[in-house]
């Protein structure tokens, strides 16, 4: 069994509380400052096979974690825990019908009640839990994460519109951060090139995602290598 739970807090208080409290259990607890590293650690575990139990704390405070959430449900076999301290019942209901297995408000004085109450909603969901589909593809790095069969994007955990174009160039990209990709050798994998477009859409292309990107992050991911191409890199790495 593996256990992911969402902390909607931005108070380490509350980890390291489940922290001690999950040990006790012989869960090794898991702190993720984003949603999106979340969803990272929650693939890299279930994709491990390992019999170990893991606690997955996920920061989502201030941001839509819902198309996150959904792309979450359907990557892991984990049962989905959220607790918050600013309850609200619309929410409530998005996060069930995207998927969570319990969604509650979280006390200071109740710590102890609140965990149980987990550990039983946990031990009811393994009962008649049934297996989901084997992970899809799923790209992250630093800020970033697409989820290709989505069709969804996200930066800092906010989700990037794109077309299908920008999808494809976004992904390519992503794959290759790091490195120099000529325009040639976009044009071919994006494009599938056969000779008739131009680098003008190319050109264009970029310019719009760049732009879509610059309206959440302020940081240059897509860089330029004059007159050969593009390349990518994120705000978290040294490439």
């Amino acid at each position: 069994m593996n256990c992911f739970y969402i902390s909607i807090e931005k108070n380490i208080k509350v980890f390291e509380l489940y922290k001690v409290l999950w040990k006790e259990r012989g869960i090794e607890g898991i702190r993720a400052d984003t949603m999106t590293e979340g969803i990272e650690k929650a693939i890299e575990i279930e994709r491990s096979k390992t019999d170990e139990l893991y606690f997955i704390d996920i920061v989502a405070d201030d941001v839509d974690y819902m198309p996150q959430l959904r792309i979450l449900c359907e990557e892991t076999n984990a049962p989905i825990l959220i607790a918050t301290s600013n309850y609200n019942e619309i929410e409530r209901d998005d996060a069930l019908n995207n998927g969570a297995d319990a969604y509650g408000a979280y006390s200071e004085i109740s710590e102890q009640q609140d965990l149980n109450g987990v550990v039983a909603v946990i031990n009811s969901i393994n009962k008649r839990a049934k297996k989901r589909k084997s992970p899809s593809r799923i790209i992250s790095h630093g800020d970033i994460l697409i989820a290709a069969d989505y069709h969804q994007a996200f930066i800092k955990d906010k989700e990037l519109f794109l077309t299908g174009l920008e999808m494809k160039l976004m992904q390519y990209l992503m794959i290759n951060r790091g490195n120099v990709l000529s325009h040639g050798m976009i044009l071919q994998e994006v494009y599938n090139d056969d000779g008739e477009v131009s680098l003008d859409s190319l050109y264009s292309t970029v310019k719009r995602l760049r732009k879509k990107i610059n309206d959440i992050a302020k940081f240059k991911y897509i860089q330029t290598v004059r007159e050969v191409g593009y390349r990518l890199i994120t705000n978290s790495s040294k490439e």
